[in-house]
């Protein structure tokens, strides 16, 4: 699959793009929304991993335009802190799932990403 991280921690970059490229994943990374926003209009991606707090852009507005854009492209968002209004409002708006840091990357593997090879049959 080619996924996109967009994270403005790039700790968090990179433990996600070593991860996913271990599973054999093409992944594109970047710590800021509007060029996430950008690079999604111009390629196809099969996900898209999406933090909620960004400091250029709310992770929700950014959210709603990737979901203008394609409604059907699945979006997991990011979250450090388990701040139920915000992962409610995520999901009111598309996301499909939200992980939350420090990641379950069992759970990634076993759930998330099945999901996703599940709706593109």
């Amino acid at each position: 699959m080619k996924i996109i991280v967009i994270d403005d921690d790039t700790e968090t970059l990179d433990v996600l793009d070593t991860f996913l490229t271990s599973l054999g994943h093409q992944v594109v990374t970047t710590t800021n929304s509007v060029d996430g926003l950008k690079i999604i209009a111009k390629e196809i991606f099969d996900l898209v991993l999406l933090d909620i707090k960004l400091p250029e852009r709310d992770g929700i507005e950014v959210l709603k335009e990737i979901k203008q854009m394609d409604r059907n492209l699945p979006v997991v968002m990011i979250t450090g802190y388990k701040e139920a209004e915000k992962v409610i409002e995520a999901f009111r708006n598309g996301a499909m799932d939200c992980l939350l840091k420090p990641f379950n990357f069992d759970y990634i593997k076993n759930n998330v990403l099945p999901q996703i090879v599940e709706r593109k049959k």
